[in-house]
Formats: structure tokens, C-alpha cells, sequence
């Protein structure tokens, strides 16, 4: 019972644990591109007979289209758009028999603008940029011809024109700007703090006049994923802190008759149609399928057929071409000719026309066939579900056939439930992050039952991977009952040390000479801390931590680590020439501080794996000691306990208060052994005169001493001298007592 209670305890923990990981990956984006992958997988394996319209009418203005009856599935095709297509064959007929390079006047534009109005079309949307103005021929007047595009624009229905958008570049002209303000801007305030619309400060805009004659000018900037596949579109953004509509929103606008409209951080409402957004006013779009053995789910019309039929008209002759075709449709004119137009990559396709992609955010915005997607917090509780679900099912199961059923089948219904949603609801939901839980989940916990079960089998093999040091192996080989987790309250000397700039030194460093030089290093100080009867807890990087006096008890453990400290810096500077073969180019010193004091020593970690180390205030304040010696400049720092427990030659610093503690605490720098006879004791001495005088606010006497060490090259001596200079001028309070406060780590 005991032991059923202790799994699915344990299980628990693990379905949290794999949960939080999860769920952290999913809110900061770490499977978004995954994700995308099998939304793309989702929209090109979509059940063939699924309708994409779903069987609705879009709503626009004017008479409805005709609809004929028909005994036919419906198709994937939006019937209600058409695209005229500027292609390499259009280009290459119109110089044959017009005489015409491309670019095109602007008049044949406006040729085709007066068939499509002849034909009945609904509306004429150009996902062309007109933003220059033309240019004059031999034959054709540049002036008359962006004349007569904009002529036609006034007299057929509903045209609608382009402009892009940047956020560097040239301000544009201020009628133009000013034109596209009043016929762009969002028809609402948008008030919502949390919306944040992408900024742009300029743009590539038609003519004032052009923009003024259309029923509706849009932005038609298109940002991909960062795999480049376009999924979303933007449907607004800030131009000149307004807000402005896209090319499809616009469009949309005027054909649903101008109905109010809405736009939060999450929502856009138009009409009674609301589509889901995210905090840029992007929504994903509802990919349409073409019919089989198409490429487009629109039918393309030549532009060149259409510009022919057009002059045709003119001249008051047949147009050659079926006018029925045109009636009560949306037509989009955009270019397809390589080398002219943006080719994007879709969920279904590589190498779509951007016209495409326009056409199909207008025909989702009509026909309201925009994908919502699942909101975040719902993913959120059901990770949770699943982790826990797998792990208390996979855990409490002693055969692994029987633990492996309930998160197959949980894993086959969350995909499926994926493929569905979208096919019949037009709703994403994350499946990667869901899939993940119950994975990751299931494995961890099979693994975890593994170890378990074959715990006590491997009880000799599980000593060597806690420990990694030699003396606390053997000493636990001795005493096999301390393989648990406690520890035991014991006074030690604790040595943290590191290599001073190693970050600029590394950096001057390949990834191999960072290894080579770091095997050196830490080799040889190892060594010595072994040699020494210390015990080396860890290394972080270049960084060492060694406790003296642990497991091994030592009586004189203060001596020990600091001649252990003095035997590395002799060590460091023999091994200069073997750093500088290794590619350092500077001179390579350690930093250390050391610590004497009480410690929490024993087991660590958890019952699957342990880590004999020490805790406590005594770590605390030696990791801290080593990181003053930046401050002052110094190489080695102890505590006052350690200074009077070891018998070395020390002088005091300074008394400092470290972070996060609330008394001083007096540190001295380990001058070297007491026998050497090379140590500067008048250096000591007056140094300490000097602090005496200091703490006495004696300031003037104290920076005369201070100053002539500090011309002698005493780092400690020159920061002193400026603190001097400071107290002179800015006295510290009446009741300051000599504490220097750290401001930081």
C-alpha cells in the first residue's frame, strides 16, 4: 500500500514537473513553428468533400448572384471571385498586337475597368501599386493615361485601389497622405490598450486624385511566418497613429454595405461577422482547396483576352468573350508573369501569387471563414489534464501493455480531435503542445517505474553516479547507511574561486582551445585541493568550489585551504607559458574568496539522485567574498574567522555589509605564509594606520597614506584615496560606523 501510495505520489509530481515544462515551451513560442507545420498538414489533408464555404451566402450590397441548382457536391472554389491575371502570355500579346511594353499605360486599365463594368462585375479590386505616375510614349500622353484611370475609377462600381505600407523611407507628399488617412482610416476609434497594431511612419501611395475616385483603398503588406508561409493576414494597422484597413478589409467594408465595426486586442467585429484576432489585428486564414486537377481555387481570365474585349467595346464591336461570366462577380487584377509578381508560400502550395492571397482574405471576410483559434488558457488546463491523466495512469500500472492504452488512445484523440476541429469548425487547436504532454509525460513516468523497481539492485552502481569525488566515495563505500538524503551541522572552510575575465578570454578563444585551456586549469587546481585534504563540491564553469573539512573531518582546515589557495596562485603563474601555447593572449589570475564557518554537509537532491554538498550562510557569504574582490581589487579575501584560524599573514580590508545581509562583516586579503620574508609589512602597517584614520573620519590624514600607496601600485589604496575625496566633500552620517554597504552580488 506504502508503496503504491509512494508511485502515484511520485507520478503526480512528474505530470506537474512535465506540464510545467510544457507549457512554459508552448507560452514563449518554442513550438509554434511545429505547430504551423501540421496546421499546414491539416488544410492539405482536409476531407475532399468538405465544403470551404460551408453553404452560406456572403453578404454584400446590390443583387444577390444567381444561383444555379445543381446536383453537384459543392466545390472549394469561392464562385463569386475571379482574378484577371497579367501573365508572361498576356505581356508578349499585347507588344505583338498593341505595340505595348510593359509597363502598360494606365489607360488599358482602364479599358479593362470599362468591360468589367459593361460585363455586370460586382467589383474591380487591384492588387497592383499605381504609385509613380506613368510615363509618356511615343503614342500615349503619361498625363492622359493616369487621366483615364482615374476616370474609370469614378465611373465603374466599386473599384478599389492599393498602396504599401513601411516604417522607413521618404515621408510621403502630404495630399497623398492626407487622401489616404480620410479614405483608409478605420471607421472606429480603437481604444483598446492591449491592441497592438504595427506602426508605420510612410508608405508607397497612388495619387491623391486616384485615391479619392476609388470606393476603397486598403494596405495589401503581407509579413509570412518566420518559416516564410503565409498563414495569417493583417487586417489593420497604425499609419501616422491612425488606423487603417487592409486591402481585403476594405474592400470588405464597402461590399457589405459599410456595417459598424469593432477591433479589440482579440476580435474584430463587422457587422454580425466576428473574427478572431490576435493583438496585431492578424487573423489565420481558410485556405481554399482547388478543384481537382486546378492550381487555383479562382478562375484566372488572361488579361490580355479582357484588355481586347475591352477596345473591342470601344470601337462598338463584339467582345469575343462571354459577358455572363463577369456578372455580379469580384474581380481581383493583380500579376502573375515571373519577375513581377510576390510569390508566397502557402499551408498548400509553394509559389502562390500574392493576388491569391488577397483574394482569399477578402473571400474569408465575406463569407466569415476566418480560423479562430483555440484560446491559450484552454491549452493551458488541458496540458495540465493530460500530464496528470498519463502520469497517474502510466504509473499505477505494473504491466506497461495495460499503462500504454489509456495515452495511445488520448494521443490518437487529441490529433484527430485537431484534424476535425479545423475541417468542420474552422477551429486551430494547438495539437504539438497536447501531443508533447502525453508524450513526454508517458515517458518519463516508464522511465521513472524502470529506475524504481530496480532501485536496490543497482544500489553500488547508483554510489558512483551520485558521487564524483574520491573521498566521499570511499568514505561512503566504508559507510553505505549514509547513502540518503540529510546532512549534518559541521565547521568548515569553504573556497570559491574563479578565472578573472574569463568571459574576454574565452571569447578570444576556439571552442577546442576553451577545452584545452579549461583541462589545464582545472586539473592543476584540482590537485592541489585534493592534496590539501579538501573536498571539491563542484565546478560552474571556470569556477571551482571546494569545502575543507568535509566528509573528511579536519581539525586545521583554515590552514589547509588557505595554503591550498596560495599553492594555486603559484600554480597559475608556472602555467602561463602552457596558457599562452593554448591561445591566451593575456596574463591568467584567479579570483578567490574563502569563508570559516558553520555548514549544513551531507545528501542533497532527490531520492532518484543525490549531490553530497554543503548549505548554509557560510556558502553564501564565501561565494559573495570572492566576488568582492573585484571592488577592491584584490586577488584573495577571507573572513575574519578564517584570517585568525589559519596562521597565515593576512591584512584587513575593509568591513562590508554584502547583500541581502543586515550586519558587517570584516575581510582580509591572505598576504602569504608567516615565515616569508618577502612580505612588505610596512605596506600592512600603514595601510592599517590608514583604515584606523579612515574609520575615524579623519579623512585628510588617512588620504595622505592612502594616496602614497596608491602611487605605489596598491589597487585596495586606490579606491580608498577616492573614497577619501568623497567623504571630504560629502561627510557620511553622524551615525556612520566605517560599514562599506555592497550594492550588488
Amino acid at each position: 500500500m506504502k508503496i503504491m501510495k509512494n508511485r502515484y505520489l511520485s507520478s503526480t509530481v512528474i505530470g506537474l514537473l512535465s506540464a510545467v515544462v510544457i507549457a512554459s515551451a508552448f507560452h514563449f513560442g518554442m513550438l509554434e513553428i511545429l505547430e504551423f507545420k501540421t496546421l499546414d498538414h491539416r488544410f492539405r489533408h482536409m476531407p475532399c468533400w468538405k465544403s470551404e464555404l460551408r453553404g452560406r451566402k456572403p453578404k454584400v450590397r446590390g443583387r444577390r448572384p444567381e444561383v444555379k441548382q445543381t446536383d453537384k457536391k459543392p466545390t472549394a472554389t469561392p464562385a463569386d471571385i475571379a482574378i484577371v491575371v497579367i501573365d508572361q502570355t498576356s505581356i508578349e500579346l499585347v507588344y505583338r498586337n498593341l505595340g505595348q511594353r510593359w509597363p502598360w499605360p494606365r489607360e488599358f486599365y482602364a479599358k479593362i475597368l470599362g468591360f468589367l463594368q459593361m460585363a455586370g462585375a460586382k467589383a474591380v479590386v487591384f492588387d497592383m501599386f499605381f504609385t509613380e505616375p506613368d510615363i509618356n510614349r511615343i503614342d500615349i500622353s503619361g498625363e492622359d493615361s493616369d487621366a483615364a484611370l482615374v476616370a474609370a475609377t469614378h465611373y465603374v462600381t466599386n473599384v478599389f485601389h492599393t498602396y504599401v505600407l513601411q516604417r522607413t523611407g521618404l515621408l510621403p507628399e502630404a495630399d497623398r497622405q492626407d487622401a489616404i488617412i480620410q479614405k483608409s482610416a478605420f471607421p472606429a476609434k480603437t481604444n483598446d490598450k492591449k491592441l497592438q497594431l504595427q506602426k508605420y511612419r510612410t508608405g508607397a501611395f497612388p495619387s491623391a486624385e486616384l485615391i479619392a475616385e476609388a470606393a476603397g483603398i486598403g494596405f495589401a503588406t503581407i509579413k509570412p511566418e518566420r518559416d516564410n508561409i503565409c498563414r495569417r493576414i493583417r487586417l489593420a494597422a497604425s499609419f501616422t497613429n491612425t488606423t487603417v484597413m487592409s486591402q481585403s478589409l476594405a474592400a470588405g467594408y464597402e461590399l457589405l454595405g459599410k456595417p459598424e465595426m469593432r477591433l479589440n486586442c482579440n476580435s474584430l467585429q463587422i457587422g454580425d461577422k466576428s473574427i478572431q484576432t490576435d493583438s496585431s489585428a492578424s487573423a489565420f486564414l481558410w485556405w481554399y482547396r482547388p478543384p481537382k486537377g486546378k492550381q487555383s481555387p479562382y478562375h484566372h481570365y488572361s488579361a490580355f483576352n479582357i484588355l481586347r474585349a475591352g477596345v473591342l467595346l470601344e470601337n462598338r464591336r463584339d467582345p469575343e468573350i462571354d459577358v455572363s461570366d463577369f456578372k455580379d462577380k469580384i474581380i481581383y487584377i493583380g500579376s502573375t508573369a515571373p519577375g513581377l509578381f510576390d510569390a508566397k508560400a502557402t499551408p498548400l502550395a509553394g509559389g502562390v501569387p500574392g493576388v491569391e492571397v488577397q483574394a482569399t482574405a477578402l473571400a474569408n471576410l465575406l463569407n466569415n471563414d476566418y480560423v479562430s483559434r483555440l484560446p491559450q488558457t484552454t491549452i493551458y488546463i488541458a496540458i495540465f489534464l493530460l500530464c496528470l491523466i498519463t502520469a497517474l495512469t502510466t504509473g499505477g500500472m505494473h504491466h506497461h501493455s495495460s499503462g500504454m492504452l489509456v495515452p495511445l488512445v488520448m494521443l490518437g484523440g487529441v490529433i484527430a480531435a485537431g484534424y476535425a476541429a479545423l475541417a468542420y469548425r474552422h477551429l486551430f487547436i494547438d495539437i504539438v503542445p497536447l501531443s508533447l504532454s502525453i508524450i513526454l509525460t508517458f515517458g518519463i513516468t516508464t522511465i521513472t517505474n524502470y529506475l524504481t523497481e530496480r532501485r536496490h539492485s543497482r544500489m553500488v552502481r547508483g554510489i558512483f553516479e551520485h558521487y564524483l569525488d574520491s573521498s566521499v566515495v570511499n568514505n561512503l563505500i566504508a559507510n553505505p547507511d549514509q547513502v540518503r538524503l540529510g546532512g549534518e551541522l559541521r565547521k568548515c572552510t569553504v573556497l570559491f574561486t574563479d578565472v578573472a575575465n574569463f568571459t574576454n578570454t574565452s571569447e578570444q578563444l576556439g571552442p577546442e582551445q576553451v577545452v584545452h585551456f579549461m583541462n589545464i586549469y582545472l586539473n592543476a587546481m584540482t590537485d592541489i585541493i585534493i592534496e590539501e585534504g579538501g573536498f571539491v563540491d563542484k565546478f560552474i564553469g571556470d569556477e571551482i568550489i571546494a569545502i575543507f573539512g568535509a566528509p573528511n573531518i579536519l581539525p586545521d582546515h583554515a590552514e589547509r585551504a588557505c595554503r591550498a589557495t596560495l599553492r594555486m596562485r603559484d600554480k597559475v603563474k608556472e602555467l602561463q607559458p602552457e596558457f599562452r601555447e593554448a591561445g591566451c593572449k593575456t596574463e591568467i589570475f584567479a579570483r578567490t574568496g574563502m569563508c570559516t564557518g558553520d555548514v549544513v554537509i551531507g545528501n542533497m537532491g532527490s531520492d532518484t539522485r543525490m549531490n553530497y554538498t554543503a548549505m548554509g550562510n557560510t556558502m553564501n557569504l564565501g561565494a559573495r567574498i570572492e566576488g568582492i574582490n573585484k571592488v577592491y581589487g584584490t586577488r584573495i579575501m577571507v573572513n575574519e574567522t578564517t584570517a585568525k584560524e589559519s596562521g597565515m599573514v593576512f591584512r584587513e580590508i575593509d568591513t562590508v555589509q554584502v547583500k541581502g545581509k543586515e550586519k558587517g562583516e570584516r575581510i582580509f586579503e591572505l598576504i602569504g605564509y608567516a615565515d616569508d620574508a618577502d612580505i612588505q609589512k610596512t605596506t600592512i602597517d600603514e595601510f592599517q594606520t590608514a583604515l584606523e584614520l579612515f574609520r575615524n573620519q579623519n579623512w585628510s590624514k588617512a588620504g595622505e597614506i592612502f594616496n602614497k600607496l596608491a602611487e605605489e601600485g596598491d589597487l585596495p589604496s586606490q579606491l580608498f584615496t577616492k573614497r577619501c575625496k568623497e567623504y571630504s566633500k560629502n561627510p557620511p552620517p553622524q551615525d556612520w560606523n566605517g560599514i562599506y554597504v555592497m550594492q550588488s552580488k
